[in-house]
Protein backbone atom coordinates (compact mmCIF):
# COMPACT_ATOMS: atom_id res chain seq x y z
CA UNK A 1 0.00 0.00 0.00
CA UNK A 2 3.09 2.19 0.74
CA UNK A 3 4.67 1.92 -2.01
CA UNK A 4 1.59 2.62 -4.17
CA UNK A 5 1.03 6.01 -2.80
CA UNK A 6 4.76 6.81 -3.27
CA UNK A 7 4.14 5.80 -6.56
CA UNK A 8 0.86 8.17 -7.09
CA UNK A 9 2.61 10.89 -5.01
CA UNK A 10 5.54 10.32 -7.20
CA UNK A 11 2.77 10.60 -10.48
CA UNK A 12 1.52 13.70 -9.25
CA UNK A 13 4.48 15.77 -8.46
CA UNK A 14 6.20 14.89 -11.27
CA UNK A 15 3.46 14.15 -13.63
CA UNK A 16 0.37 16.09 -13.26
CA UNK A 17 -1.66 17.28 -16.03
CA UNK A 18 -0.18 19.74 -18.32
CA UNK A 19 -1.76 22.47 -20.32
CA UNK A 20 -4.58 20.72 -22.92
CA UNK A 21 -2.97 17.69 -24.31
CA UNK A 22 -4.39 16.82 -27.21
CA UNK A 23 -2.79 13.59 -28.24
CA UNK A 24 -2.60 9.91 -26.34
CA UNK A 25 0.75 10.33 -25.57
CA UNK A 26 0.07 13.90 -24.23
CA UNK A 27 -2.22 12.53 -22.09
CA UNK A 28 0.00 9.21 -21.33
CA UNK A 29 2.80 11.55 -19.97
CA UNK A 30 -0.06 14.37 -18.59
CA UNK A 31 -2.03 12.18 -16.25
CA UNK A 32 1.65 10.46 -14.78
CA UNK A 33 1.44 6.88 -16.35
CA UNK A 34 5.20 7.17 -17.40
CA UNK A 35 5.91 7.61 -13.40
CA UNK A 36 5.19 3.45 -13.37
CA UNK A 37 5.39 2.42 -16.83
CA UNK A 38 8.46 4.96 -18.02
CA UNK A 39 8.24 7.45 -20.83
CA UNK A 40 8.08 5.05 -23.45
CA UNK A 41 5.80 2.75 -21.97
CA UNK A 42 8.41 0.14 -21.70
CA UNK A 43 7.71 -0.67 -17.99
CA UNK A 44 11.10 1.31 -16.87
CA UNK A 45 9.96 4.34 -14.97
CA UNK A 46 11.03 6.10 -12.06
CA UNK A 47 8.57 4.79 -9.44
CA UNK A 48 8.97 1.12 -10.96
CA UNK A 49 10.56 0.04 -8.34
CA UNK A 50 8.62 1.37 -5.92
CA UNK A 51 5.85 -1.07 -6.60
CA UNK A 52 5.66 -4.79 -5.22
CA UNK A 53 4.34 -5.91 -8.95
CA UNK A 54 6.73 -4.62 -11.75
CA UNK A 55 4.87 -2.20 -14.01
CA UNK A 56 3.94 -4.07 -17.31
CA UNK A 57 5.80 -3.26 -20.59
CA UNK A 58 3.10 -1.88 -22.56
CA UNK A 59 4.65 -2.16 -25.46
CA UNK A 60 4.17 -5.98 -25.80
CA UNK A 61 0.68 -6.89 -25.76
CA UNK A 62 1.04 -10.35 -24.26
CA UNK A 63 2.26 -8.82 -20.57
CA UNK A 64 -1.69 -7.31 -20.37
CA UNK A 65 -3.38 -8.43 -17.44
CA UNK A 66 -6.75 -7.18 -18.46
CA UNK A 67 -8.63 -6.74 -22.37
CA UNK A 68 -6.06 -6.09 -25.27
CA UNK A 69 -8.63 -4.09 -27.26
CA UNK A 70 -8.91 -0.25 -27.51
CA UNK A 71 -12.24 -0.72 -24.96
CA UNK A 72 -10.73 -3.05 -22.95
CA UNK A 73 -7.39 -0.88 -22.52
CA UNK A 74 -9.78 2.00 -21.80
CA UNK A 75 -11.96 0.20 -19.21
CA UNK A 76 -8.73 -1.24 -17.52
CA UNK A 77 -7.60 2.64 -16.94
CA UNK A 78 -10.98 3.25 -15.09
CA UNK A 79 -11.18 0.18 -13.50
CA UNK A 80 -7.97 -0.59 -12.81
CA UNK A 81 -6.91 -4.46 -12.24
CA UNK A 82 -8.80 -5.63 -8.70
CA UNK A 83 -7.34 -9.45 -9.06
CA UNK A 84 -4.41 -8.80 -6.45
CA UNK A 85 -1.96 -10.01 -9.37
CA UNK A 86 -0.92 -6.04 -9.70
CA UNK A 87 -0.54 -2.59 -8.38
CA UNK A 88 -2.96 -1.22 -11.62
CA UNK A 89 -5.03 1.68 -9.57
CA UNK A 90 -7.93 3.09 -10.81
CA UNK A 91 -8.26 6.49 -12.85
CA UNK A 92 -12.56 6.62 -13.09
CA UNK A 93 -11.61 10.90 -13.04
CA UNK A 94 -10.19 10.66 -16.15
CA UNK A 95 -12.86 11.58 -18.64
CA UNK A 96 -14.06 8.84 -21.54
CA UNK A 97 -12.55 10.34 -24.51
CA UNK A 98 -9.46 10.91 -22.85
CA UNK A 99 -9.09 7.03 -21.84
CA UNK A 100 -10.03 5.85 -25.53
CA UNK A 101 -7.12 8.55 -26.36
CA UNK A 102 -4.44 7.31 -23.94
CA UNK A 103 -5.67 3.18 -25.37
CA UNK A 104 -5.77 3.74 -28.35
CA UNK A 105 -1.63 5.69 -28.26
CA UNK A 106 -1.12 2.29 -26.50
CA UNK A 107 -2.43 0.40 -28.68
CA UNK A 108 -0.90 1.69 -32.15
CA UNK A 109 2.53 1.44 -29.91
CA UNK A 110 1.95 -2.03 -29.05
CA UNK A 111 1.57 -2.93 -32.64
CA UNK A 112 4.57 -1.43 -33.81
CA UNK A 113 7.58 -3.24 -35.07
CA UNK A 114 10.16 -3.72 -32.05
CA UNK A 115 13.11 -1.70 -32.44
CA UNK A 116 16.42 -2.78 -32.81
CA UNK A 117 18.24 -2.06 -29.40
CA UNK A 118 21.28 -0.75 -31.54
CA UNK A 119 21.10 1.34 -34.53
CA UNK A 120 23.11 3.20 -36.99
CA UNK A 121 21.65 6.75 -37.83
CA UNK A 122 23.62 8.61 -40.19
CA UNK A 123 27.23 7.37 -41.25
CA UNK A 124 29.22 8.97 -44.03
CA UNK A 125 33.61 9.72 -45.00
CA UNK A 126 35.00 12.86 -45.69
CA UNK A 127 36.37 13.42 -49.12
CA UNK A 128 39.91 11.96 -48.22
CA UNK A 129 42.88 14.39 -49.59
CA UNK A 130 44.46 12.48 -52.64
CA UNK A 131 47.95 13.33 -51.12
CA UNK A 132 47.16 10.84 -47.98
CA UNK A 133 45.83 7.67 -47.61
CA UNK A 134 43.61 8.24 -44.40
CA UNK A 135 40.13 9.42 -44.29
CA UNK A 136 37.81 10.86 -41.54
CA UNK A 137 34.59 8.86 -40.98
CA UNK A 138 31.46 10.33 -38.80
CA UNK A 139 28.25 8.01 -37.19
CA UNK A 140 25.43 8.67 -35.60
CA UNK A 141 24.31 5.91 -32.96
CA UNK A 142 21.42 5.34 -31.41
CA UNK A 143 20.60 3.04 -28.14
CA UNK A 144 17.00 1.75 -27.82
CA UNK A 145 17.63 -0.17 -24.43
CA UNK A 146 18.13 1.09 -21.19
CA UNK A 147 21.28 -0.36 -20.28
CA UNK A 148 24.95 1.39 -21.83
CA UNK A 149 26.80 0.09 -24.51
CA UNK A 150 29.87 1.08 -25.92
CA UNK A 151 31.62 0.60 -29.57
CA UNK A 152 34.39 -1.43 -29.39
CA UNK A 153 35.70 -2.48 -32.77
CA UNK A 154 35.65 -1.27 -36.41
CA UNK A 155 36.55 -2.39 -39.40
CA UNK A 156 35.96 -1.92 -43.37
CA UNK A 157 37.25 -3.90 -46.23
CA UNK A 158 38.73 -0.29 -47.86
CA UNK A 159 40.60 0.52 -45.26
CA UNK A 160 43.20 -1.49 -43.61
CA UNK A 161 42.62 0.15 -40.56
CA UNK A 162 40.22 1.48 -38.69
CA UNK A 163 40.83 3.14 -35.16
CA UNK A 164 38.07 5.35 -32.82
CA UNK A 165 39.76 8.91 -32.35
CA UNK A 166 38.37 12.08 -29.92
CA UNK A 167 39.48 15.35 -30.51
CA UNK A 168 40.23 17.80 -27.27
CA UNK A 169 41.41 21.10 -26.85
CA UNK A 170 44.08 21.64 -24.42
CA UNK A 171 46.01 25.06 -23.53
CA UNK A 172 44.36 26.23 -27.28
CA UNK A 173 46.21 23.18 -28.51
CA UNK A 174 44.01 20.40 -30.39
CA UNK A 175 44.58 17.13 -30.23
CA UNK A 176 43.71 13.61 -31.47
CA UNK A 177 43.31 10.58 -29.01
CA UNK A 178 42.96 6.78 -29.93
CA UNK A 179 40.46 5.65 -27.91
CA UNK A 180 39.53 1.81 -27.10
CA UNK A 181 35.76 2.66 -26.52
CA UNK A 182 32.54 5.05 -27.23
CA UNK A 183 29.97 4.74 -25.04
CA UNK A 184 26.81 5.06 -26.07
CA UNK A 185 24.17 6.05 -23.35
CA UNK A 186 20.86 4.45 -22.58
CA UNK A 187 17.81 5.32 -24.76
CA UNK A 188 19.84 8.09 -26.44
CA UNK A 189 22.74 8.58 -29.07
CA UNK A 190 26.27 9.25 -29.58
CA UNK A 191 27.32 11.57 -32.30
CA UNK A 192 30.49 11.04 -33.90
CA UNK A 193 31.09 14.41 -35.78
CA UNK A 194 34.00 16.60 -36.68
CA UNK A 195 35.64 18.09 -34.00
CA UNK A 196 34.86 15.53 -31.47
CA UNK A 197 34.84 11.99 -31.86
CA UNK A 198 35.10 9.65 -35.04
CA UNK A 199 36.93 7.16 -37.00
CA UNK A 200 40.08 7.32 -38.85
CA UNK A 201 40.05 5.33 -41.74
CA UNK A 202 43.60 4.22 -42.61
CA UNK A 203 45.87 2.94 -45.41
CA UNK A 204 42.48 3.29 -47.74
CA UNK A 205 41.72 1.50 -50.88
CA UNK A 206 42.49 3.13 -54.18
CA UNK A 207 40.18 4.16 -55.42
CA UNK A 208 38.05 4.56 -52.36
CA UNK A 209 34.18 4.20 -53.78
CA UNK A 210 31.31 5.26 -52.12
CA UNK A 211 29.38 3.92 -50.23
CA UNK A 212 32.50 3.18 -47.74
CA UNK A 213 31.13 0.01 -45.45
CA UNK A 214 31.47 0.25 -41.79
CA UNK A 215 31.07 -2.79 -39.18
CA UNK A 216 30.91 -1.92 -36.01
CA UNK A 217 31.14 -3.86 -32.93
CA UNK A 218 29.73 -3.60 -29.52
CA UNK A 219 30.56 -4.38 -26.08
CA UNK A 220 27.17 -6.31 -25.65
CA UNK A 221 27.92 -8.22 -29.17
CA UNK A 222 25.99 -6.22 -31.23
CA UNK A 223 27.63 -6.17 -34.97
CA UNK A 224 26.02 -3.29 -36.87
CA UNK A 225 27.02 -2.75 -40.44
CA UNK A 226 26.32 0.65 -41.90
CA UNK A 227 26.96 2.09 -45.29
CA UNK A 228 28.82 5.61 -45.69
CA UNK A 229 28.48 7.69 -48.36
CA UNK A 230 31.51 10.23 -49.43
CA UNK A 231 30.96 13.61 -49.38
CA UNK A 232 32.54 17.01 -48.72
CA UNK A 233 32.23 18.53 -45.17
CA UNK A 234 28.68 20.36 -43.98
Amino acid sequence: MRALIAIALLAAVACGRGSEPKTGRDLYLAYGCAACHGENADGLGPGAGLSYTKPRDLTKLDQYRGPKTVPGIASTIAFGVADGRTGMPAYPDIPQRERVAIAEYLHELAARPPRPKLAVAAAWVRTPNPAVDVAAAFVTLENNTSAPVALVAVSSRQAKVVEMHETKTADGMMTMQKVERIAVPPHGAARLAPGGSHLMLIELARPLLSPVELTMRFDDGTVLTAQAEIRDAD
